[in-house]
């Protein structure tokens, strides 16, 4: 009798090459699929919201009450209209600084000058946000206050947390 007739013969599983190919087959495509999701995820950062788009979802956090909500709505177009005031004053100043400072001979003092004029406004118009959000805040309730707080401090940390990631 021999041993093919008496049922016992090769073994039809991998052979140990075959085996090492195809584990080295699949650790190459995980590693693949791994760089290829760190790559999108780098690549697909959502961009933060709009202004408006975080007023309204922090009105819907707030819950406010009927009496509230003018008090809120008027704070967030006051918000709206001092950055865009903001915006107006402070970046032809910082514009004309680094234009003076792009010229073969610049004025030094006189870019000095546009950057300290911004500076003052930019201070100035950020006593006045704090002056119109304090005075928000006394209109809220103790846990919607903290809401508020909350809301601001995750808008910050995201705000460095997004720098941090550009500047790597």
């Amino acid at each position: 009798m021999t041993v093919t007739t008496a049922g016992v013969g090769r073994s039809h599983g991998l052979s140990p090459h075959r085996l090492i190919g195809a584990l080295l087959a699949v650790s190459v495509a995980l590693n693949l699929c791994f760089v290829a999701g760190a790559v999108w995820s780098r690549l697909n950062i959502p961009a933060p919201p709009t202004a408006s788009e975080r007023f309204r979802k922090l009105e819907a956090v707030l819950n406010l009450t009927d009496e509230q909500r003018p008090i809120y709505h008027a704070y967030v177009a006051a918000t709206m209209s001092r950055a865009a005031r903001q915006r107006r004053e402070i970046d032809p100043l910082l514009d004309a600084a680094w234009s003076e400072i792009a010229k073969p001979q610049p004025d030094d003092a006189y870019a000095m000058q546009r950057f300290d004029e911004a500076a003052i406004r930019w201070r100035g118009f950020q006593h006045d946000a704090i002056d119109a959000t304090l005075t928000l805040l006394t209109r809220l309730t103790p846990e919607q206050r903290g809401r508020f707080v909350a809301d601001e401090l995750e808008r910050r940390a995201a705000a460095r947390h997004r720098r941090l990631e550009e500047s790597r």
